[in-house]
């Protein structure tokens, strides 16, 4: 009995989930997401939440700057549509040691997803790692490439874009 109950209150979860991201309007979700610095896409392995290091922290730091709160908020809005599993990943340039970096990594995923679990999103769901250098998006030749690659990624997995930021219009 316990294990039908269970089942059906996740099946009315995702119902009204769905049923949620249904009535989102996809271009003002994007809008927002653009004006406080998310990037949102498909990935692998379900949607990629990008959080660049500059709204986040400040150079060689794992404190969380003041001005973050805007981003965390609304990270944290996208993935309370959800309930499926979090991956926070935190990323680095190739300034430095490797067991630097790690450790730099690391510790900023981990405010992350602290900041996160603090405004209500689960904490059953949330694991976090430290990648280091060994995945950058930009080469680290540059400046400009180095502060690509600074960045914390959240993948929700096996989710949707459809679940956080609504249907896309069909024309």
């Amino acid at each position: 009995m316990k294990a039908i109950r269970t089942i059906v209150n996740a099946c009315a979860t995702t119902a009204l989930l769905a049923g949620c991201a249904s009535g989102l309007n996809r271009s003002k979700e994007q809008a927002i997401n653009e004006k406080v610095g998310i990037v949102v896409h498909s990935a692998h392995d379900g949607v990629e939440l990008r959080l660049q290091e500059s709204a986040l922290f400040d150079f060689d730091e794992a404190t969380m700057r003041p001005e973050s709160i805007v981003v965390l908020d609304r990270a944290a809005v996208l993935l309370k549509r959800s309930t499926r599993p979090i991956m926070v990943e935190g990323h680095t340039d190739n300034v430095g040691t490797l067991d630097y970096n790690r450790t730099l990594s690391t510790a900023r995923a981990n405010a992350v997803a602290d900041a996160l679990v603090a405004r209500g999103v689960p904490a059953a769901r949330i694991k976090t790692r430290g990648i280091a250098f060994s995945e950058p998006i930009a080469s680290n030749a540059t400046p400009e490439g180095r502060a690509l690659n600074r960045r914390v990624e959240i993948l929700v997995k096996t989710e949707t874009e459809e679940t956080l930021l609504g249907r896309v219009k069909k024309k």
